[in-house]
């Protein structure tokens, strides 16, 4: 499918941006925006476009037999709520929060920061995203997109997972401080003070 394709590209790219970034080589921000492109165009296949699924020897998909899990109006409206919400969240914790909490002198660059939704768990964007995913492709039919949706979770997980132990203690002042005060991914329910090093 070409929603696999694009996300698994997607994926790659900001693994690789992760290792430049590592070791201090050019191209980590072409190579993060080209990933983030990459993943986002793959959601918007499943979203928008129809008929990406296969069937035997034909590459079209017949909504009466693969539409057929599509959910009713009213659970319909909720994903499409669950998905806007998700997005907007997803917006803000991986591309606005950090560069708003620099611009207030919050932050400084490659230093942990456990405010706002960081100081609920280390990666909040993975629930974002998943949410995001699985509301998208629940909207659209579960059972067709349950691939898509298994491999993007899949992806985003393995890549926060090695973010996690490998890129971000190595690029960031006092991670493992963080690591020991911050849930990796089960928000806790009361944040402590904002972390800085």
């Amino acid at each position: 499918m070409v929603q696999d394709s694009l996300a698994a590209a997607g994926f790659l790219l900001l693994f690789m941006a992760d290792i430049l970034w590592v070791k201090g080589q050019r191209g980590v921000s072409a190579l993060h925006a080209s990933g983030y492109m990459a993943v986002g165009g793959s959601i918007g296949c499943m979203a928008l476009l129809p008929g990406l699924g296969w069937r035997g020897q034909n590459s079209a998909i017949d909504y009466g037999e693969w539409g057929a899990d599509r959910p009713g109006a009213l659970v319909s409206a909720l994903l499409v709520a669950v998905a806007l919400a998700s997005f907007t969240l997803l917006l803000w914790s991986v591309f606005f929060e950090l560069e708003i909490a620099k611009r207030k002198g919050t932050l400084s660059p490659a230093k942990t920061y456990s405010g706002g939704t960081y100081g609920l768990c280390r990666h909040p964007g993975f629930w974002w995203f998943s949410f995001l995913v699985a509301s998208i492709g629940a909207l659209r039919g579960f059972r067709s997109n349950f691939f898509t949706i298994f491999i993007m979770i899949g992806l985003d997980l393995l890549l926060i997972f090695i973010q996690d132990c490998y890129t971000f203690p190595k690029v960031f002042r006092g991670y493992e401080d963080y690591k020991k005060s911050v849930p990796f991914l089960m928000p806790r329910m009361r944040k402590g003070r904002s972390h800085r090093d």
